[in-house]
């Protein structure tokens, strides 16, 4: 029988447990599959296809022994303000619209809903079992209409329904009361019972309330999973941004607005000598040895916040004092000029002012290049070794006076001839476009042991393990955990 996870709030864990259920399914030869049909995140993956996901379903996928594919989540909303978003369906941009404007534009409506539909058919076609995921709240009085991300796909899916009640924000047992209070009978019907998530203590104390639940809503709680906060795995939205490790190597992450795929410092916690830390102002910069500016949905919004908090007055003093790495739209931001014609990226069209830092400019294209990618260094370190990651921008660098860091050779199996980041040893600056370079060993020791260099500290070498590897061992901790608290054969029978 599929599943189907929902919640009656964000961040309550729901993308976690699926993960676990996946890996734990998994792993017991079940041939299974994750689902979320719409997601709203900065976080983004290249699938299977070509075509671009949300990060968590990517994740996902990897758990479960699959290749990340469109279907796994066939509708992906990138915020680019507090007010339009850019609309990806089945991989593909088709849309940046206001809000109202998504859902009352009934072309764009119906392709997402048919998404949706041929997504579900194709997964439960392909898969033994599915596990699908809501998103944010279940029910919405304001949005349950035009809903596609819950209860309806749910109901496509012809999933056994679990709701999700995290209790360690509190109001759990009256949100799961309440839920099954709102919801009409025929999706009252889909809901087989709640699992309560992130509970600290002893776990008889919630007898009477657990019991009061079951009663009031005639239906079970399947289990109490504690509350776990050493877990790095691949993140849904900014909530997901914290700090890493207590280490001598000092690394200040700027988290300007719009920053995304921030999993790219994840593979640091295998690096037992640094400290990660999240900075939004001057005065949180302190005296680092590497600055990162990460990825970002927005680059000229995030450059603009910059200027106005003055942290780009406070880069311009670590030139050639402490390393300066951009990822993507982190390397973007440090060039000189942004070249955006048709306001994809920044909204209106124009040319914008970067930090200055590198000789690079970017000018942003139409099309969106979307890949899994390998490439090879020029300079440095990692000259003439392969380096993997991947790709989800539409800014091209154009060099005029830097020379660039690697060339990429292959896109998603095909060979092509892109230059791209670039490398100044002497103002300590490195920028390059791909996602995850940091989880390949060999750019992870190019680029800390030029900041151990800073911070006079020892060169070393990190542990050969892939942010996948990486990623499998973390929610393998996770699944030991639920497999023994959760009763998963109750959720998956037919009953």
């Amino acid at each position: 029988m599929n599943v189907f996870i929902v919640s009656t709030m964000s961040d309550s864990g729901k993308t976690v447990i699926v993960s676990a259920l996946l890996r734990i399914l998994s792993t017991r030869g079940f041939h299974v599959s994750p689902f979320k049909a719409q997601n709203m995140s900065l976080n983004s993956y290249p699938s299977i296809e070509g075509g671009e996901i949300a990060l968590a379903q990517a994740m996902q996928a990897y758990v479960a022994g699959v290749k990340p594919s469109i279907y796994h989540n066939p509708v992906l909303i990138k915020p680019m303000s507090s007010t339009k978003a850019e609309y990806i369906i089945l991989g593909k941009s088709r849309a940046q619209l206001l809000f109202n404007e998504y859902l009352n534009n009934g072309a764009i409506r119906r392709l997402a809903i048919n998404a949706v539909k041929a997504s579900i058919r194709k997964l439960t076609e392909d898969f033994d079992l599915v596990i699908g995921e809501g998103a944010g709240s279940a029910y919405e009085p304001n949005l349950v209409s035009r809903d596609i991300a819950n209860f309806r796909p749910a109901e496509w899916l012809r999933a056994n329904v679990f709701v999700v009640l995290d209790i360690d924000r509190g109001g759990s047992f009256i949100q799961g009361l309440g839920l099954m209070s709102s919801l009409p009978p025929r999706w009252r019907k889909l809901v087989k019972g709640f699992i309560i998530n992130k509970f600290r203590g002893d776990e008889k104390l919630l007898g009477t309330a657990i019991k009061w639940l079951e009663k009031k809503t005639g239906k079970p709680v399947l289990g109490v999973l504690p509350y776990v906060d050493d877990l790095w795995l691949w993140p849904e939205d900014s909530m997901d941004l914290r700090p890493i490790g207590n280490g001598p190597l000092d690394i200040a992450l700027i988290a300007y607005p719009y920053v995304s795929n921030f999993n790219d410092i994840y593979s640091l916690i295998l690096e037992d000598d640094v400290t990660v830390r999240i900075v939004r102002s001057p005065r949180e910069l302190g005296e680092p040895h590497l600055i990162i500016l990460p990825g970002s949905k927005n680059v000229v919004a995030s450059l603009e916040w910059m200027r106005r908090v003055g942290l780009d007055k406070a880069l311009m003093k670590f030139k050639g004092s402490a390393v300066i790495l951009g990822i993507c739209g982190g390397f973007q931001a440090m060039g000189k000029v942004l070249s955006d014609p048709y306001g994809l990226e920044a909204g209106t069209p124009g040319n914008y002012d970067g930090l200055g830092l590198i000789n690079v400019n970017t000018i942003y294209g139409a099309d969106k290049i979307v890949s899994l990618s390998r490439a090879v260094g020029l300079r440095g370190e990692i000259e003439g070794v392969e380096i993997s990651g991947y790709e989800i921008h539409r800014g091209v660098p154009q060099y005029v006076g830097d020379d660039p860091l690697i060339v990429i050779r292959e896109r998603n199996g095909r060979d092509v001839e892109q230059k791209d980041g670039v490398f100044r040893e002497e103002d300590l600056m490195i920028g390059i476009t791909l996602h995850d370079s940091l989880g390949d060993p060999i750019f992870r020791n190019f680029v800390l042991n030029m900041a151990r260099e800073v911070a006079g500290l020892p060169r070393r070498n990190s542990l050969e393990l892939s942010s996948i590897e990486l990623l499998l061992r973390q929610i393998d901790k996770f699944s030991s955990i639920i497999k023994n608290t959760l009763d998963i054969d109750s959720m998956i029978n037919d009953g």
